[in-house]
């Protein structure tokens, strides 16, 4: 499980799975309903994504190594394609309005951490 906070401190998330192999990045969230055991994951490495097979709207934060928020779309659909993102490193995919939530914007840095 990962946390997730803005760089004042402000906590995201601190549910989040960690989706690093290919077996799990490629099955994602497809076919999932939202579950009250997370917020969402992080796949990485990762530079585009896709929604198909979802049954639900996902916030996405593109982020490079250093976890700059590089894109972000809001509310993505079932059944769409990100477009490949340069300097991706990795997919931060979360219930939608998160973003307005936590008023995350592009360039913004985010701190990652794995939990014990």
């Amino acid at each position: 499980m990962l946390r997730v906070e803005k760089n004042d401190g402000t906590l995201v998330s601190n549910k989040i799975l960690n989706y690093d192999s290919f077996f799990k990045r490629a099955i994602g969230l497809m076919f999932k309903t939202r579950d009250e055991k997370y917020d969402g994951i992080l796949l990485s490495p990762c530079s585009n994504i896709h929604t198909f097979f979802m049954r639900m709207e996902i916030d996405c934060f593109f982020l490079d190594r250093g976890n700059k928020i590089l894109k972000i779309i809001w509310r993505m659909k079932p059944s769409r394609v990100s477009g490949f993102i340069k300097g991706c490193h990795g997919v931060l995919e979360l219930a939608p309005g998160v973003v307005e939530e936590n008023s995350l914007v592009e360039g913004e840095c985010l701190n990652i951490e794995t939990l014990k």
